[in-house]
């Protein structure tokens, strides 16, 4: 076993440990067992029979009991579902627990190849990266036994009588304003947990009861839990404290630039008409101005009337020039 992997096992375990202290917090546990333990009465032997103990000095033999197998799953429940949200550099790390009971008696088995468990990755909105990364390899099954098949993860491992726990380690990709995520349902399970880091991710979701925040020595987590059905998909809300409202903050400020960069369009527009404008006025002004000194040259007015006109003129040429 490499260090990596080893060092996921140890992670595994201590998840483990710690969702051995939620399911107390949620009061789940199940009934214990009050029938009396049957007494194994000795049978009587007739006088002269010969005695069945063993002889000192040698063992008795016993014998080999095959184990019993059945395809059937209807004895395959999911006692327990916790998922644990930490966010790290970009990344929602979630630690999946799987707390599976075979209630029957006999181990269940593959038939012609079919699965004996299934498992489904979540999706959210991420537009870059909407799928889950596997972030290391499920815990509590042999890896020779898995297949996975799109977003599904395929097990042929058989699952004797009892408790089965089963770890998924993935991860999802925040953005800006936080993601929205569905989680398929293949197992229903009275005991479905949400447990987001305390103070830095925020969780969002209907239909989950809020319960007091738990404590273990990666740090602090908060507690939502819910009733899942087989075939539903559970969706939620996850988010990053200083993303808070930032989407709408987005897109106020595009709002903002907008409407800044339409008005200094509007200006620089303007201010090019305006330019246009005065040119031509001052264009009219030195034609008009040119005319009457032809006019006064050729006599056609006098010397008094065209000082008259054309001061106004050179005046107004003069404010267009500055």
């Amino acid at each position: 076993m490499n260090r990596r992997n080893f060092m996921q096992a140890i992670v595994f375990m201590s998840v483990l440990l710690f969702s051995s202290i939620v399911v107390e917090i949620f009061a789940f546990s199940a009934p214990a067992d009050t029938t009396p333990p049957s007494s194994a009465t000795k049978p009587e032997t007739a006088p002269g029979s010969p005695s069945t103990s063993a002889s000192p000095g040698k063992a008795p033999s016993s014998p080999v009991l095959k184990e019993e197998t059945t395809t059937d799953t209807s004895q395959l429940t999911l006692a327990r579902n916790i998922l644990f949200v930490r966010l790290n550099k970009g990344f929602y790390e979630v630690r999946e627990i799987f707390m599976f009971e075979n209630r029957g008696k006999k181990t269940i088995v593959s038939k012609g190849g079919a699965p004996t468990l299934r498992f489904v990755l979540p999706k959210s909105n991420n537009i870059r990266n909407p799928g889950a990364q596997l972030t290391a390899p499920m815990q509590g099954l042999d890896p020779k036994n898995i297949q996975r098949v799109g977003r599904e993860m395929l097990s042929t491992e058989p699952i004797p009588p009892g408790m089965k726990l089963v770890g998924l380690f993935y991860r999802l990709a925040d953005e800006f304003g936080g993601i929205f995520v569905e989680r398929p349902i293949i197992y229903g399970t009275q005991s479905f947990a949400i447990l987001p880091e305390k103070d830095r991710v925020q969780m969002g979701a209907d239909g989950f009861s809020l319960g007091s925040p738990v404590k273990f020595q990666d740090g602090e987590y908060e507690s939502y839990a819910t009733v899942s059905r087989s075939g539903s998909v559970v969706r939620f809300t996850l988010k990053a404290p200083d993303s808070r409202g930032g989407i709408l903050y987005f897109y106020a400020a595009g709002g903002v630039i907008f409407i800044l960069g339409a008005g200094l369009a509007f200006w620089i527009r303007g201010r090019r008409k305006q330019g246009r404008t005065l040119q031509a006025e001052r264009d009219e002004l030195v034609r008009a101005v040119a005319a009457l000194d032809d006019r006064r040259a050729q006599g056609g007015i006098s010397a008094s009337e065209h000082e008259s006109i054309r001061g106004p003129r050179i005046e107004r040429l003069r404010e267009l020039s500055r």
